[in-house]
């Protein structure tokens, strides 16, 4: 038994001086990465960071959030994942330690003859106690290697339960945005039917009095009848954008949820000077690196599996026939076997296996290289798109004031008969159409403010912005 504990001993050293984490993976992909994004942000704005849901003007988006996070039934299914990868991490690194097993067994036996003409029975009984140990030494760290795959597919697991958890809220806050859209549209359909209504009497009342014609009652009731019909287009997209809403909260789709009562506001805009060094804190590029890490060691597995095992069997404890001596250390035995097995042939299973894995190794290099392309690609183009579209805003702004002042003036000029009823109509569509196009595009300012924030795993990060700005300034200093 003091041999064994030795064994036992030593060997646990061993593999405790072995454990090391898996290292990173960052430096093989051929990409020119540049010092910043090359759509440039706001260059009159100091760097700052107050957290994305503080950059919108919205006081419920924090609790609708906090919401999905707590009751999304597609996240708690990542999260049921991620506590598979961790069993599976636990299970994997088991494999290095040795199985020790305890048993306690009893036996009777009875043999019965004859010898002449005399009935012979003899009877034995045997009792033991034993302690079994399996293990596989890890001479080539064979083990080590699948233990750390194990880890790096774990982590990886972490940072897609992260991407998980930040992937819900942009979704939440866009679904939450489209909502409070929809019930803007139906409000302007609201007020547009029933000023096309009142146009309508007006008109109407003119006919009768034979001052105007019935052209102009047929195409102002048409006119009347398109906003009726676009209203309930409406009224069903809002139907659908808030019961779309309460699935992703994890509510069921009752349609019973308080809009707000405009859009939010974005209260900050986005800073000059953004380091692409915030791109590392998107969780899908820091799993994609992991999965390679993994591949990497699953590939030494595949090689080392070439080389020798040495396996370790022992066992002890006692033996008698005398169940009150089982514990009697005079009656103990011992046993202690090692085997050095070297795999000869296999059919080229071993050769396949170390290609399969140079392959998986090879897409997890290149899936990683695109995750990246597409995470940079995704910021520039959100960059750019907060220019084009804080313009757009602007125009329609502009375009939604003339539109106004254009209806009014052809309303008016219609009822002194300076000009016809298609002129009329036709000023109040653009005029409609400017407002509903500008509550579009107001929407859109708020979607792609999130796709930023997705895009950079997080809010402007000031502690990035500024250790970048003042690595710079020395840089400056030093030439």
């Amino acid at each position: 038994m003091r041999i064994i504990s030795l064994i036992i001993l030593s060997l646990t050293f061993l593999l405790v001086g072995c454990n090391t984490p898996p290292k990173d993976q960052t430096g093989e992909l051929n990409i020119k990465i540049p010092e910043n994004w090359t759509a440039l942000g706001d260059e009159s704005l100091p760097p700052f960071s107050s957290g994305w849901l503080k950059d919108i003007a919205d006081p419920l988006l924090p609790d609708l959030i906090a919401q999905s996070l707590a009751h999304n039934y597609n996240l708690q299914a990542v999260a049921a994942r991620l506590e598979i990868s961790r069993a599976n991490t636990v299970i994997s690194g088991a494999d290095r330690y040795p199985l020790i097993f305890a048993g306690v067994s009893g036996s009777r036996r009875q043999r019965t003859g004859t010898s002449g003409f005399a009935l012979t029975s003899n009877r034995s009984d045997t009792f033991s106690i034993s302690f079994d140990l399996n293990w596989e030494i890890d001479l080539w760290g064979r083990l080590r290697d699948s233990a750390r795959a194990a880890v790096s597919d774990f982590q990886a697991s972490e940072s897609d339960y992260r991407s998980a958890r930040l992937s819900l809220a942009g979704r939440t806050s866009k679904s939450w945005f489209d909502a409070v859209e929809a019930e803007l549209q139906v409000r302007l359909a609201e007020d547009t039917l029933e000023s096309f209504e009142d146009n309508l009497e007006i008109i109407e009342e003119r006919f009768r009095r034979g001052i105007t014609r019935a052209l102009d009652v047929r195409l102002t009731r048409t006119n009347v009848a398109s906003a009726r019909s676009n209203l309930q287009s409406r009224l069903r997209l809002r139907d659908v954008e808030v019961r779309t809403l309460e699935v992703i909260m994890g509510r069921y789709p009752a349609y019973q949820m308080a809009l707000a009562s405009d859009l939010p506001v974005i209260v900050q805009p986005v800073p000059a000077g953004l380091p692409v060094e915030l791109l590392e804190r998107r969780p899908d590029l820091r799993a994609a690196e992991r999965r390679l890490a993994a591949a990497d060691s699953r590939l030494k597995v595949s090689k080392k599996n070439k080389l020798p095992a040495f396996r370790l069997t022992a066992s002890g404890g006692t033996s008698t026939n005398d169940l009150t001596e089982i514990l009697n250390t005079d009656f103990k035995v011992w046993s202690l076997f090692g085997n050095l097995i070297q795999p000869l042939f296999q059919g080229g299973r071993l050769e396949a296996g170390i290609n399969r894995s140079q392959a998986n190794r090879e897409q997890a290099l290149a899936e990683y290289g695109q995750t990246a392309l597409l995470a940079f690609s995704e910021v520039e183009s959100a960059l750019v798109a907060e220019v084009y579209l804080k313009e757009q805003e602007s125009a329609l702004r502009h375009g939604v004031e003339e539109a106004l002042e254009a209806e009014g003036l052809a309303w008016d000029q219609y009822q002194k008969g300076l000009t016809g009823i298609v002129t009329v109509l036709e000023s109040q569509r653009r005029a409609f159409d400017s407002k509903r196009q500008l509550l579009q595009i107001s929407n859109q300012c708020l979607q792609n403010r999130i796709n930023l924030y997705l895009a950079l795993g997080g809010d402007f990060g000031q502690s990035a912005v500024t250790a970048s700005a003042e690595k710079k300034k020395n840089e400056a200093n030093d030439t």
